[in-house]
């Protein structure tokens, strides 16, 4: 369990520092709806977004290992200590953090730790086959469908938290097909494994939340993006773990506790992106329209 708690906490800074690298590319960029693949060949040009790439690719592979090596419900909460390593790092680096916010990040933070503090230890098998996956990847469908809706018709933060949100919900599915990766490997091989559905399908939602994620990043101040990617992936995370994996959502008297924890996230992911909303962006993109768009920094 160290171990793997150790190798979350790794990935997590990793993501980030590679979130506080791409949301400034990303707000170099000239603006584009989501899923456009031009916004990705653009941002491919700028150095320090692609050194986010690095350092992402980097989260990914000690995220592989941790969540192979323990559950969902450990490692994903685990993550959202990304939050505060991104919005420190830009504080650190002279950009405008407000108090509030940095306070908003901790209740995240601090709600998700109660709902992992009363985690049940214990670890299903995986199921393999496409039946065994089918209610889990409909329900995070729901979700995604839900928060693309919300990113399409919204504007301003509202625009930048849903399609967050929506990041969150392709990265939690993607680490949930990838934790299938090691049994599949143990049985089936090497080639069973890239042979595998849950392999295509895991590099697919992660290449689409990753080019999400930039949209969002454009959208709007990365607290509020982030904010909303962070919550939603250790939800959705453990909402894989009961549906498909078969892990308990509590044990005992330990349902009030992790309910609570769960709504101190949600209040914390609506303060912070409250407490960005004043924040100015500095001078428009020449590659964009010249609106005023919010920013941590």
């Amino acid at each position: 369990m160290t171990l793997t708690i150790t190798l979350a906490l790794l990935a997590a800074v990793c993501f980030g520092v590679a979130s506080v690298l791409q949301h400034n590319g990303a707000l170099q960029a000239r603006q584009r709806t989501p899923f456009h693949p031009g916004l990705m060949v653009e941002l491919a040009h700028k150095r320090g977004w692609v050194l986010g790439v690095v350092a992402q690719a980097a989260g990914v592979t000690l995220h592989l290992v941790a969540v192979n090596l323990g559950a969902l419900s450990v490692v994903q909460p685990v993550l959202t200590i990304g939050l505060v390593v991104a919005l420190g790092l830009q504080r650190l680096a002279g950009r405008q953090v407000s108090r509030p916010a940095m306070l908003a990040a901790g209740q995240v933070v601090l709600g998700l730790a109660v709902f992992l503090a009363v985690m049940p230890p214990e670890q299903a098998a995986i199921p393999v086959d496409a039946e065994g996956w089918f209610p889990g990847l409909l329900l995070a469908g729901v979700l995604l469908a839900a928060t693309l809706a919300g990113g399409l018709a919204l504007h301003g933060t509202a625009r930048c938290v849903c399609l967050g949100a929506g990041a969150g919900v392709l990265m939690a599915t993607s680490a949930a097909l990838g934790k299938a990766w090691g049994e599949v490997l143990n049985t089936q091989g090497l080639v069973g494994l890239t042979s595998s559905w849950q392999f295509w399908a895991a590099l697919g939602c992660g290449a689409a939340g990753t080019l999400l994620s930039q949209t969002a990043f454009q959208a709007g101040p990365l607290g509020g993006s982030l904010a909303a990617m962070m919550a939603i992936d250790p939800v959705v995370g453990v909402g894989l773990g009961v549906v498909v994996f078969g892990e308990p959502f509590a044990s005992g008297d330990t349902t009030p506790i992790r309910i609570i924890g769960l709504t101190i996230t949600l209040v914390g992911v609506w303060l912070l992106a409250m407490a960005q909303r004043g924040t100015a962006d500095g001078p428009p993109n020449p590659g964009r329209p010249a609106v005023p768009v919010s920013r941590t920094g």
